[in-house]
C-alpha cells in the first residue's frame, strides 16, 4: 500500500549530540546485564536517531537483549524506539526482524500490567503498516474487554486507527464489538472514544445510539457531548431525516454548564437553522459566553460570531441589544470596539435606543472617575463612547438633549480628539435641530473661554458667526468672546528676553527696607503705616506681578502664538455677529474694531505672516465691513468688495455647504443607524446550469462534502470547486505572472520561484530542474532572508536524473509589513566530480502589496494619527505622467490605498477578486465619487489628496500626496508618508518611487 511507503514523524527531540558513539559502543552497553545500563543506551540511542543519526546494526541486538527486560524504563524507551525505528528495506518491503518485533509486541499486548498494555497499544495507534498490524488484530480486540479502562480506552483508539488507515474490512467485526462496548462501558473517555468511531466508521450505529440515549445525552459528561454534537452536524448536513430530533438534543445542549459544549450548541444551531427560536438560542449561549468568560481571546472569537449571526438575523439580534452591552466592562479597548460595531447601527431602534443612550451615558460617567482616570485606555474609550452616543443620537433629538449638556464639559478637555468630536456633534444639532440651537449656542458662550484647543475654538466661533440669530444672544456672545480675548490690546509679550535681563540684573539689586511713618486716616484721626521699600528693579517686579494677576485664557495665548487660522476665524465671526446685530452700541462695536485691527496687526508682524497671507487677507476684509458699517468714506472698489463680503455673509451659504458636509459623514459613518450591513451576493451567471439542491444524491457523511458548511455546500452545489478555481485560467495567467526565473537556462540546474502570501506566512515553491546529462547527487537550495522575515521550513535535499524537474516548498514567517529579500545559492555534487559545485540565486523581492489591504478611515481619526506617528518618509515625485488623475489613480491602484473620509461598498459579484485588493474601476469609481478632489483635478493646478491602507498585520500607512502641474505639462510635488513603525513607511516609499515613473515602467 502506498501508506506503507511514506514516512512519518511523530516524535522530534533536540539533543545536542555533539560526537555520536559508534555502533559497537552502543551495542557493548546494549548487552549489559544491567538495565539501568541498557536503560542508558537506549535514550542515547533514541535521542541520536531522532536527530538524524542511524544505526540499523542495532535493530537485532535490541531484538536479543533488550526487548525481554521487565524494567518500565525500559519498556517506555521502546514504545519510542520502535516508533522511530526504519522498518522497512530500501525497496519498501518489511524487514525480516520485525517478524520478532511483533511477537514482542503482542506479549506486551497480553502483559499482566496494565500500563505496559495500553502503552503498547498507543504505539501501535502510531503504526501504519499492515503487515506489522495484521497478526495483533486478535490480541488487541482482546483488550477491548479488558479490566482496566486505560486498557480499554486505547483499545478502542487502536482499533479506529487500524479501520481509518485500512478500511473495515481488516476488521469487520469492530463496529459491532464497539457498540458492545459502548452499551456498557462506564468509563467516560472510553465511551467518548468508541462513539467517535462509530461516528466515523459506522454511521448508523451512532445515530441510533444517540437516539436511544435522547433524554440522558444532557446528563452525560463534556467530552461525550461533543463527539454527540460532531455527529449531528453531519448527519444534518447530509439528510434531513430525524434533524428535528437532533436539534432538540441540540437545544438542551445548549444551557450545559461547560463553556465547550455551549459554544459547539450555539454554533451547531447557527449552521443548520434559521429558525429564529433556534437562533435566539444560539444568540443567547454566545451572549453567556461573553460575560462569564474572562479571557479577551474568547471574548473577541464570541463576538466574531455574534457579528455573523447579526449580518442575517438582525431582528433576532435586536432584543438582546443591551445584553451584549455588558461586555463594556471588560476593560480591553479591541473587545469594547467589536461590541460597539455589534450593537451600534442596524441594530439600534426607536424600541431600544433610550436603553442604549441611558448605557453610553452611564460609561462615560465612570471614565470620569479618579479609579478609571489611572486605567490604560481610559481616554481612548472615552472617545469611543462619545462617537456612539453621536451616531446613537444623531438621529434622535429627544435623546440628543439628555447628553449634549454631559458632552459640552468636555469640550475644555486637554484632549484634542475628545473635544473635536464633541464639537463635530454639536455642529450636526445645531445644524438639523433648530430649537437646540439657543441652549446649546448659550452654554458654547458660557464655556468658550475655558475652550484650549484651536480647532475647537474654531468651530464654536463658526457655530457662532452662523447660527446666532436672537439679538440678546449676540450680545452675550460678542460679550464671552472679548472677555476671553481680555487684557487688551493684544501685545506679544517678549518673556525670553525679560528672564534674562532680570537674571542678569539680579546681582545688582540692593536690599529693600521697611520703613514707619505717620499718616492721616480717612475719619481724620493720626495713624503709623509700615513702608515697604524695595531695591532697584522691585518696583517693576510688582507691576509685572499686577499684570500676570489677571487670568490669560488659552484662547488669548493660542492668537499670540501665531495661530493664523483661528485669527481669521475670531475676525469672520465677529464681523458676522455684528452684521446681524441692528442696534450695536458704539463702545462694543468700538472694542470688537479694536480687537480685529489688533490681530490683524499680529498676523501681519508675525515672521509667518505679512500682509499677503490668507489670514491678513480675511481680516482686512472684516475691517472694511466695519468701516461700511460705521458710513466711513471708502474707495469704490473697496466699498463694492465690502458690501459684496457683506452679502455673502449674511447670505448663510455656509449652511447649505454644512448639509452636504453632514450628508457625506453619515453616509461614511463607522456606525450608520438604520442601516443593514452588506451580505455578499450568491449569484449564478445566466449562462450556467440550475442546480437544486433538494434533488442532488444524498449520500452519507462520507465524501468531500461531509465537512462542509451550509455555504460551502451552496458553492459546491454551482460547482465552484476549488479544483476547477485552480484550473481557471485567469488564476494560471495571475501564478504564472509572478513566477520568478533565479538561475539561467544555461546553468547545471534551473530553477524558478514562486511566492504566494497566505497570512502571516510565505510559501516558496521552487521549480529545480536538472539541466544536464547525468544525474546530479544532493541538489539543495540554500535560502537566506533579508528583512523581518524568517525561514522557517528548508528545502530538503534531492537526487535528479538527467532531465528531471522536482518541486521543492520553503515556508517563510513574516513579523511585519516590510521589503524583503530572499537570495541564496544551489549546490549539487557530479559523480565525475570530486567537488561541489554551487550556483548563485538571483534575488527574489517581497512585494509590499501583498501584505496591504484596502481599508477605509474618517478623517478625524487619520489626523490624529498624523499627529501621533513619528515615522515619516518623503517621496519626491519624478514621473512621465502628465495627468493629475491618471498619476493619482496609478497611485492608489498600486499600493493599495483609498481615499480618506469616504467608505466604498462594491455590489456584485466578487468571486474573481482578490480580498482586499484595488482594482483599476474600483479607483476610478473612487475618484469619480469624491467630488471635491475630481473638481480639483479638472479645474486647478494643484491637488492634494489623502490616502489610508491597513496592513494584515494591523498597521496603518497614511499618506499625504501633494500634487502640481508646471506650465510645461510636467507634475511635480511629494508624497509623505507616515506609519508607527519604519518599516512600512520605507517600503511604501520604495514601492512609491519604482511605481510613480510611469505606466509601462510599473507593468515592467
Amino acid at each position: 500500500m502506498s501508506v506503507e511507503t511514506e514516512k512519518y514523524c511523530t516524535v522530534l527531540i533536540h539533543y545536542e549530540k555533539g560526537v555520536p558513539p559508534t555502533s559497537e559502543e552502543l551495542a557493548k552497553k546494549l548487552e549489559s546485564k544491567k538495565e539501568t545500563v541498557q536503560a542508558e543506551a537506549l535514550e542515547e540511542l533514541v535521542l541520536l536517531m531522532i536527530n538524524g543519526e542511524s544505526y540499523p546494526k542495532l535493530l537485532m541486538t535490541i531484538i536479543r537483549f533488550v526487548v525481554t527486560s521487565r524494567d518500565h524504563r525500559v519498556k517506555k524507551l521502546l514504545t519510542i524506539y520502535w516508533e522511530i525505528v526504519e522498518k522497512t528495506k530500501d525497496n519498501g518491503d518489511l524487514k525480516e526482524e520485525m517478524i520478532l518485533v511483533c511477537n514482542a509486541l503482542r506479549n506486551d499486548l497480553m502483559h499482566a500490567n496494565e500500563y505496559v498494555c495500553g502503552s503498547t497499544l498507543r504505539l501501535l495507534c502510531k503504526m501504519k503498516y499492515y503487515r506489522i498490524l495484521e497478526p495483533l488484530k486478535e490480541a488487541v480486540l482482546r483488550n477491548l474487554g479488558h479490566r482496566h479502562s486505560y486498557v480499554r480506552r486505547n483499545a478502542v483508539m487502536c482499533v479506529f486507527s487500524i479501520v481509518k488507515s485500512f478500511g473495515v474490512e481488516v476488521l469487520p467485526e469492530a463496529p459491532e464489538d464497539i457498540e458492545q462496548l459502548l452499551l456498557v462501558e462506564g468509563d467516560l473517555s472510553t465511551k467518548r472514544n468508541a462513539f467517535l468511531m462509530l461516528v466515523n466508521c459506522d454511521q448508523e450505529r451512532a445515530i441510533k445510539y444517540v437516539l436511544s440515549l435522547q433524554d440522558q445525552v444532557s446528563s452525560m459528561g463534556d467530552i461525550f457531548q461533543l463527539a454527540v454534537l460532531e455527529l449531528v452536524r453531519k448527519v444534518c448536513r447530509s439528510t434531513s431525516v430525524n434533524k428535528g430530533r437532533f436539534l432538540r438534543i441540540v437545544f438542551d445542549l445548549a444551557a450545559s454548564s461547560s463553556t465547550a459544549v455551549s459554544y459547539e450548541c450555539a454554533s451547531s444551531l447557527v449552521t443548520l437553522s434559521s429558525s429564529p427560536v433556534a437562533i435566539h438560542q444560539a444568540a443567547q449561549a454566545y451572549v453567556q459566553l461573553l460575560t462569564e468568560q474572562s479571557d479577551n481571546n474568547v471574548k473577541l472569537i464570541v463576538l466574531d460570531r455574534l457579528r455573523d449571526v447579526q449580518k442575517h438575523h438582525k431582528q433576532v439580534m435586536e432584543g438582546m441589544v443591551m445584553d451584549i452591552f455588558r461586555a463594556l466592562t471588560c476593560p480591553s479597548l479591541d473587545v469594547r470596539k467589536k461590541v460597539m460595531d455589534i450593537c451600534l447601527g442596524s441594530l439600534v431602534s426607536p424600541r431600544n435606543i433610550k436603553d442604549v443612550v441611558a448605557l453610553l451615558k452611564k460609561e462615560v460617567i465612570k471614565t470620569l472617575g479618579y479609579e478609571a482616570s489611572n486605567t490604560e485606555g481610559n481616554l481612548e474609550y472615552r472617545r469611543l463612547l462619545i462617537r456612539a452616543l453621536h451616531a446613537c443620537t444623531g438621529q434622535y433629538p429627544d435623546q440628543a438633549q439628555s447628553v449634549m449638556f454631559l458632552l459640552m464639559d468636555f469640550l475644555t478637555e486637554s484632549d484634542q480628539t475628545t473635544a473635536t468630536e464633541v464639537v463635530m456633534f454639536l455642529r450636526e444639532l445645531i445644524a438639523n435641530y433648530s430649537d437646540m440651537r439657543m441652549p446649546i449656542l448659550q452654554r458654547l458662550a458660557e464655556c468658550v473661554g475655558d475652550v484650549s484647543q484651536s480647532r475647537v475654538l474654531r468651530g464654536c466661533l463658526w457655530l457662532f458667526g452662523e447660527y446666532c440669530e436672537d439679538e440678546a444672544l449676540i450680545l452675550s456672545v460678542i460679550q464671552a468672546v472679548l472677555a476671553a480675548l481680555r487684557p487688551l490690546p493684544l501685545a506679544v509679550e517678549d518673556g525670553a528676553k525679560d528672564k534674562k535681563e532680570a537674571a542678569g540684573d539680579k546681582k545688582e539689586k540692593k536690599a529693600p527696607k521697611i520703613t514707619t511713618k505717620t499718616v492721616v486716616l480717612a475719619d481724620g484721626t493720626y495713624g503709623t503705616q509700615n513702608v515697604y521699600e524695595g531695591g532697584e528693579g522691585e518696583e517693576e517686579e510688582v507691576e509685572d506681578k499686577g499684570k500676570t494677576d489677571t487670568k490669560k485664557t488659552a484662547f488669548r495665548t493660542l492668537l499670540l502664538g501665531g495661530d493664523f487660522l483661528l485669527s481669521a476665524m475670531v475676525g469672520v465671526s465677529l464681523t458676522k455677529l455684528c452684521i446681524k446685530l441692528k442696534n450695536l452700541p458704539v463702545a462694543l462695536r468700538n472694542e470688537v474694531l479694536l480687537v480685529i485691527v489688533n490681530i490683524f496687526k499680529l498676523v501681519k508682524q508675525h515672521v509667518c505672516g505679512g500682509e499677503k497671507c490668507d489670514s491678513a487677507v480675511r481680516l482686512s476684509q472684516c475691517i472694511r465691513a466695519f468701516a461700511v458699517m460705521g458710513n466711513s468714506q471708502l474707495p469704490p472698489p473697496q466699498l463694492a468688495a465690502a458690501q459684496l463680503v457683506q452679502g455673502d455673509w449674511g447670505a448663510a451659504q455656509g449652511r447649505g455647504q454644512l448639509a452636504k458636509v453632514l450628508e457625506l459623514a453619515a453616509q461614511n459613518s463607522e456606525w450608520a443607524l438604520g442601516q443593514e450591513e452588506e451580505v455578499q451576493e450568491k449569484s449564478v451567471a445566466p449562462d450556467e446550469c440550475i442546480v437544486f439542491r433538494q434533488l442532488r444524491e444524498r449520500k452519507g457523511g462520507a465524501g468531500p462534502a461531509g465537512g462542509m458548511d451550509d455555504d460551502e455546500d451552496f458553492h459546491a452545489a454551482r460547482g465552484a470547486s476549488m479544483a476547477q478555481a485552480a484550473a481557471d485560467g485567469a488564476l494560471f495567467a495571475e501564478r504564472l505572472a509572478k513566477v520568478q526565473q533565479m538561475t539561467g537556462l544555461a546553468d547545471p540546474v534551473y530553477v524558478e520561484a514562486f511566492l504566494q502570501v497566505h497570512s502571516f506566512d510565505l510559501m516558496l515553491e521552487l521549480l529545480v530542474v536538472n539541466r544536464t546529462n547525468e544525474t546530479l547527487q544532493n541538489v539543495l537550495v540554500e535560502l537566506s532572508t533579508q528583512g523581518d522575515l524568517k525561514l522557517v521550513d528548508r528545502p530538503s535535499a534531492v537526487t535528479l536524473a538527467a532531465g528531471q524537474q522536482m518541486t521543492l516548498h520553503a515556508s517563510i514567517k513574516v513579523a511585519s509589513t516590510e521589503t524583503g529579500i530572499i537570495f541564496g545559492y544551489v549546490t549539487f555534487e557530479k559523480k565525475s566530480a570530486a567537488d561541489k559545485e554551487c550556483s548563485v540565486l538571483n534575488e527574489l523581492h517581497v512585494d509590499i502589496l501583498d501584505y496591504i489591504e484596502r481599508s477605509w478611515i474618517n478623517e478625524l481619526a487619520f489626523r490624529t494619527m498624523w499627529s501621533e506617528f513619528e515615522w515619516e518618509n518623503k517621496v519626491n515625485i519624478n514621473t512621465s505622467i502628465t495627468e493629475v488623475g491618471t498619476f493619482l489613480e496609478h497611485i492608489m491602484r498600486n499600493t493599495n490605498m483609498s481615499i480618506v473620509g469616504r467608505s466604498y461598498k462594491k455590489t456584485g459579484d466578487n468571486k474573481t477578486q482578490k480580498k482586499g485588493k484595488l482594482t483599476a474601476e474600483d479607483v476610478q469609481d473612487m475618484l469619480k465619487d469624491a467630488v471635491g478632489i475630481k473638481k480639483l483635478i479638472d479645474t486647478s493646478s494643484f491637488v492634494a489628496v489623502n490616502l489610508y491602507a491597513k496592513s494584515i498585520f494591523g498597521e496603518d500607512a497614511l499618506a499625504n500626496i501633494s500634487i502640481e502641474k508646471l506650465p510645461d505639462g510636467k507634475l511635480t510635488g511629494s508624497c509623505r508618508i507616515r506609519s508607527r513603525t519604519q518599516g512600512i513607511a520605507l517600503s511604501l516609499g520604495d514601492r512609491i518611487t519604482i511605481v510613480q515613473r510611469g505606466v509601462q515602467a510599473s507593468r515592467e
